[in-house]
């Protein structure tokens, strides 16, 4: 009887491994260019108790690899949601001349506002759980909940690539008209100048 459960709970072990960390670890490793070693250090571990289990064939072990296999899935989110923040951040500047509010007919900016502070905001309260040492499965629940809103911020940045192009292009438009009207603006007062003298 305890074999089949230790089977079983070993599949699940594997098929978390294969159908959750795996592709996360590649997410980070495109994001990246690599994965941080807290991760590798809970697949390690993760390893490492499934083998002590086949060996002693002792339950504890698979109940200790199964909580790896929670902090692993703890830190990609962890991660994905620092790299996320780090590419709105990278859009912010690179868009800094760039008037947003010309997106979309000004919703654009305003949505972006909200759903960022809703990203840093789950992801503030996923990492005051580890302060308050609140349980893996409530850490888990919140740090998914971060994961979620900063996928959603991005994937509203990838959808409205067109306001944002419209944006641009509008935007240099604007600074060329604001550059002209100087220049305009200078040669009449020159002139001015040159006729009272």
């Amino acid at each position: 009887m305890q074999e089949k459960t230790i089977e079983k709970m070993e599949a699940e072990i594997y098929e978390q491994y294969q159908n959750v960390i795996a592709p996360y670890i590649a997410e980070l490793e495109v994001r990246d260019g690599e994965y941080p070693i807290e991760i590798l250090n809970e697949i390690r571990s993760i390893f490492t108790h499934l083998s002590r289990c086949k060996l002693q064939n002792n339950l504890n072990e698979i109940e200790s690899a199964n909580r790896h296999v929670k902090r692993a899935i703890l830190d990609c989110y962890k991660y994905i949601c620092i790299s996320i923040a780090q590419t709105i951040s990278e859009f912010r500047q690179d868009y800094i001349k760039v008037d947003l509010t010309l997106a979309d007919n000004g919703k654009f900016l305003a949505k972006l506002n909200d759903l960022e502070l809703i990203a840093k905001n789950a992801f503030k309260e996923a990492k005051k759980s580890e302060i308050k040492q609140k349980s893996v499965e409530a850490k888990y629940k919140l740090y998914e909940k971060a994961y979620n809103a900063y996928n959603e911020v991005e994937k509203f940045i990838e959808d409205s690539n067109e306001a944002i192009l419209f944006a641009s292009s509008h935007s240099k438009k604007s600074n060329r008209i604001t550059i002209i009207s100087c220049i305009i603006t200078a040669i009449s007062i020159a002139v001015t100048v040159i006729a009272i003298l």
